[in-house]
């Protein structure tokens, strides 16, 4: 037990020091793009280089586990996070910094399939739990990233990412010492075969909780300053407060998984979500509103574990259907905060977020009893 346990918080620690590495870009933008000569346009084009590398990075992730193995898919992809941002360091123009961050997304989307898969592995029977605490590392590696990036004045951009390298490169050497599991277990029940219908609960609460994250939460600070008449500190606040908020929301999300339907359990946060969603959008009292942005914020992002239980149960023993959910994921997200955007422009800011802090939860509600037994019935 001993020894899962460490396997655990090696593995843990590796999404931590992944997503540290692919967060820190954002937050120091500001200062190497003087030093590099970049623009606003460079920044939106070096985001989606980062992101594209993300998903592409967890479709290889996800066919290469099975010839790899978790332990070795793990190292693999956290030491190529390290490249990554070790060669975004040493940048000296555009060009080079985007083959730093190209090579750092595709580690950091590399490393989910075989760290997911690790982590439940080494649960045991609290898996739910168990992923639970694995999407708070996520939560984690956002935080440290920020703390990472508000020291670069003092210590320079470049030493930034030299440091989220030495953690990414740390947490490898720690993974190999924890001696991962190097083999994907059985599937349950042998496998069986496989039914798309399967596939429709893990697409829907996933695509659902990124749209929510890169779409209404990544737009609430904009809306802060317009609409309740803050400081761009203050607005800052409310993300900080929901991020801090997220980790016992995750912890209870994952460990509900443990105990009934993943599906009745989103279904429940997507009623939820919908109302807090309509109150900070269009409650006419600031106060009430910041209040519930700041939940709202938090139980979006417990979503994760609950998709991620879904995908884990539904394509057990197919690993490159985990890793193409994971790259679903980011499309979603993606084009959300591009579609937010352009509704903003044409309606207004506060109509485009009103639909997709209210629509988007509220689909979850729409997945029934019919999804609930198909969750059941995967490998029956």
């Amino acid at each position: 037990m001993a020894r899962e346990r460490v396997g655990f918080a090696a593995v843990t620690g590796g999404y931590l020091a992944t997503t540290t590495a692919e967060w820190v870009l954002p937050p120091l933008f500001p200062l190497l793009a003087l030093e590099l000569g970049l623009g606003v346009g460079g920044a939106g084009a070096m985001f989606a280089i980062l992101s594209g590398s993300v998903a592409v990075g967890g479709l290889a992730g996800g066919l290469a586990i099975g010839r790899l193995g978790p332990r070795n898919g793990v190292t693999l992809a956290l030491l190529l996070v390290a490249a990554g941002a070790w060669l975004s360091a040493a940048s000296w123009g555009q060009a080079s910094l985007v083959a730093g961050q190209a090579v750092l997304g595709f580690g950091s989307g590399a490393f989910f399939v075989p760290g997911i898969r690790s982590a439940a592995q080494l649960a045991g029977p609290r898996r739910g739990l168990a992923i639970g605490i694995f999407g708070v590392a996520y939560s984690g590696g956002v935080a440290l990233a920020g703390l990472l990036a508000s020291l670069a004045e003092a210590w320079g951009w470049r030493s930034t990412f030299v440091a989220a390298g030495a953690l990414a490169a740390g947490v490898a050497a720690w993974c190999v010492l924890a001696r991962l599991p190097s083999r994907l277990p059985a599937p349950a029940g042998g496998g069986g075969s496989f039914r798309p219908g399967a596939a429709v609960a893990p697409v829907v609460v996933g695509g659902s909780a990124a749209a929510m994250q890169y779409g209404a939460v990544a737009f609430l600070p904009l809306f802060a300053v317009y609409s309740w008449d803050v400081s761009p500190g203050t607005a800052a606040l409310v993300i900080t407060a929901s991020r801090v908020l997220s980790v016992p929301a995750k912890l209870l999300s994952g460990n509900a998984a443990d105990r009934e339907s993943s599906v009745r359990i989103a279904r429940r946060l997507g009623l939820g979500l919908a109302l807090l969603g309509a109150c900070w959008t269009a409650a006419p009292w600031p106060g009430l509103a910041i209040v519930a942005a700041v939940v709202f914020g938090a139980f979006v992002a417990a979503l994760g574990p609950v998709a991620n239980v879904l995908a884990l149960d539904a394509f057990e023993g197919r690993t490159h259907l985990l890793g193409a959910f994971r790259s679903v994921q980011i499309g979603f997200g993606a084009a959300t905060s591009a579609l937010i955007g352009a509704g903003a422009a044409l309606f207004g800011l506060q109509a485009a977020l009103v639909v997709a802090a209210v629509a988007l939860p509220a689909s979850l509600i729409a997945l029934g009893r019919g999804a609930h037994a198909r969750e059941e019935s995967v490998y029956s």
